[in-house]
């Protein structure tokens, strides 16, 4: 008897949803991991991850196929110089910059998402070659963030500085600090947001999209929006790609690298990985083509600390502190 095309279609769906999972996405799984006490926090120092709970500091290592806890020693960061945000740190160069830091701290924006109210004038670029250079924000606005982020946006031997700049009036917006007529200033800048207390935070910087230049991953307001969006670096910026149901960062907290960059499905192109908007998710975006979850997975409870990420044989694998106080492995 002939089948109508309904009647095939049903047949066709029956036997595809019977079939195994192969894809990457299936593979990805998250486990958790007994801790002596709640999860506060968690660090990377020198690619070694440290993780805080409230019995003291443990640092995790790769055994065979899994990872063991061993108790570890607080981590130490450079003492910020004086004039330096009390609560910021220093970022460190591989080129012509040797550090970087937040200094003359003000209360001239009183927003606090970071916890205070305190936030920088200023930011201070110390050459190789010993020289120091300041960059100021403006009356206007004020630097909204605790570390800068160093990297050679368009690989001319030259590093760039990125900060999240917050205007007064306007909110946030994203600013490239590189070298101009051979002084430290601002080069470019995203739109702000448009709103006074609406912040932005930078999620990654890599070639997500194998076109050869640099992108910049942020998230547009990770507590109401949670929009996530790539701006290319070529001679100037200018977004390219944006999606929804993103956040990398709990409302107060200090924690501003709740994400990770690296090739997650194998095709050569750096990968991210960040939490969905209610962070009760990991998603492992891929940005050949269109934007793609190359994995979902669901947490146990809600991502609260910095994501560190390691490998295990040749698998990466990622490490984040839960609200309930739970320590997860997200791998493949």
């Amino acid at each position: 008897m002939r089948m109508s095309r309904r009647a095939t279609l049903a047949a066709i769906a029956a036997i595809l949803s019977a079939l195994p999972l192969t894809s990457a996405a299936a593979d990805w799984r998250v486990e958790t991991i007994a801790t002596t006490a709640p999860v506060e926090g968690l660090e990377t120092i020198g690619g070694e991850i440290r993780i805080a709970t409230r019995a003291g500091w443990l640092r995790a290592v790769v055994t065979g196929d899994s990872i063991a806890l061993e108790p570890a020693n607080a981590p130490r960061f450079p003492p910020v110089p004086a004039k330096g945000l009390p609560d910021g740190r220093i970022a460190s160069g591989a080129k012509d910059i040797a550090r970087a830091w937040l200094a003359e701290p003000t209360r001239r924006y009183g927003h606090g998402v970071l916890g205070d109210a305190v936030e920088a004038a200023s930011l201070v670029i110390e050459h190789r070659d010993g020289r120091t250079e300041t960059v100021r924000a403006g009356g206007d606005a004020v630097f909204e963030d605790l570390e800068p982020r160093i990297a050679d946006l368009d690989g001319d031997g030259r590093e760039e500085v990125l900060v999240v700049k917050s205007y007064l009036k306007r909110g946030s917006a994203l600013a490239v600090i590189g070298m101009r007529n051979g002084k430290a200033a601002i080069l470019a800048e995203t739109p702000a947001i448009g709103t006074p207390n609406r912040w932005l935070n930078p999620a990654g910087i890599a070639d997500f999209d194998g076109n050869g230049s640099t992108d910049i991953a942020l998230v547009i307001m990770p507590h109401a929006v949670g929009r996530l969006e790539l701006w290319s670096w070529r001679n100037g910026l200018s977004k390219t790609r944006a999606l929804g149901n993103t956040s990398n960062h709990a409302i107060g907290s200090r924690a501003l690298r709740m994400s990770a960059v690296t090739d997650f499905d194998g095709d050569g192109l750096a990968d991210l990985a960040i939490p969905s908007f209610e962070r009760r998710h990991l998603r492992l975006i891929g940005f050949k083509g269109k934007p793609h979850d190359i994995a979902k997975v669901a947490l146990p409870a809600r991502a609260v600390t910095n994501i560190g990420l390691l490998r295990i044989g040749n698998t990466p694998a990622l490490l984040l502190g839960l609200d309930n106080g739970m320590l997860a492995m997200v791998r493949g």
